[in-house]
């Protein structure tokens, strides 16, 4: 199946959605962003904030752009497994806090099985135009 270049942007562009659109409200919100990493209790809240808003919205530019576009696929799903283990852990959770966490997990799941095919997609585009 042969995607043209808008098309395979346009796929690119909602399937890292969450990402870009999470980067530019963190950066917006820098200190808010800073104060909610340090509330999940990582180290150097600062660094870990910045790191998030930088892999967010490069691994989305080298997706939408193609430009090492499986590092970047690669880059936001390690972020996505990474945030679902320390965010959304459902099997530690009491009852009222199960479902919702449950759900953003399972969610984010779903995301890096597109990242992964947004990634293939991209590099067999690549591929043909050679």
């Amino acid at each position: 199946m042969y995607l043209n270049r808008v098309a395979l942007i346009t796929v690119n562009l909602g399937i890292t959605c969450p990402f870009w659109a999470s980067a530019f409200v963190k950066a917006a919100d820098f200190e808010g962003t800073i104060a909610e990493v340090g509330a999940i209790g990582l180290p150097a809240p600062v660094f870990v904030a910045a790191m998030t808003v930088l892999v967010q919205a490069g691994g989305s530019i080298s997706l939408i752009t193609r430009l090492f576009a499986p590092l970047g696929a690669a880059v936001l799903v390690i972020f996505s497994l990474t945030a679902s283990f320390l965010v959304h852990p459902f099997w530690t959770m009491p009852p009222d806090a199960f479902l919702p966490n449950f759900a953003a997990f399972t969610a984010n799941m779903g995301l890096i099985g597109g990242l992964i095919a947004a990634a293939a997609l991209t590099s067999l585009h690549k591929d043909r135009q050679s």
